[in-house]
């Protein structure tokens, strides 16, 4: 949730600051920025606990998610980012509204999602992702006769 409410106080703030009435591609925008804010999280979070359910190691976890998880979601913000670019070039300022307001979304979000979060885990991470505990070694187990 904390991607998507610090995206939504830093875009609808810096829009209120410039004086840009809320008009219809603002209000799109919203509809827009729900979706993939927290996809982004939600990706985040689902994938570094699946790893850490498998290496039960949060140094190992936390190395991993950005190699995989960390890399499809940057990649993901770079892609849907570009693609809004061309809409900047528009002769209708509707369309420009939204292109720079979504690059701008993307951009947040991604950074939020990337920064914070791993953050808030590695701060956190005893209590969101306890380390499994360790088996017992059934070698140096006596058996009592």
């Amino acid at each position: 949730m904390l991607p998507l409410t610090i995206t939504i106080m830093a875009i609808y703030g810096f829009i209120g600051y410039i004086g840009k009435p809320y008009d219809m591609p603002v209000a799109v925008l919203s509809a827009l920025m729900l979706g993939l804010s927290v996809d982004f999280a939600i990706h985040f979070i689902q994938r570094l606990r699946d790893i850490h359910r498998k290496s039960s190691s949060f140094k190992d976890s936390f190395h991993e998610i950005f190699e995989g998880a960390g890399r499809a979601i940057s990649r993901n913000v770079l892609v849907i980012a570009v693609g809004f670019v061309p809409m900047l070039f528009s002769t209708l300022v509707p369309y420009i509204t939204v292109g720079a307001f979504f690059l701008a979304i993307m951009v947040v979000s991604g950074l939020v999602t990337m920064l914070l979060l791993p953050a808030l885990a590695r701060t956190f991470h005893k209590v969101l992702l306890p380390d499994a505990p360790k088996k017992k070694d059934d070698s140096t187990a006596t058996v009592a006769n």
